[in-house]
């Protein structure tokens, strides 16, 4: 299996203690490239996925894991 290159997040609208509007993503999957120059995407198990969500290239992650 190829290498995930694509994170899929799903963004949550929130007020910061100053009130100011921010958004959080939170990762729902990942994505690859296949032969064909589309994206197999892989949702994580157990995951309701409906509405909107954004595909963004994959970054180095931090031991902490953090989702944004």
């Amino acid at each position: 299996m190829k290498k995930p290159i694509y994170d899929i997040m799903i963004a949550e609208d929130f007020q910061d203690r100053e009130g100011t509007e921010r958004v959080q993503y939170h990762r729902a999957g990942v994505a690859f490239e296949n032969a064909r120059g589309g994206l197999n995407c892989e949702i994580v198990p157990g995951m309701a996925l409906t509405g909107r969500f954004v595909i963004f290239p994959r970054t180095a992650r931090g031991k902490s894991g953090s989702n944004s």
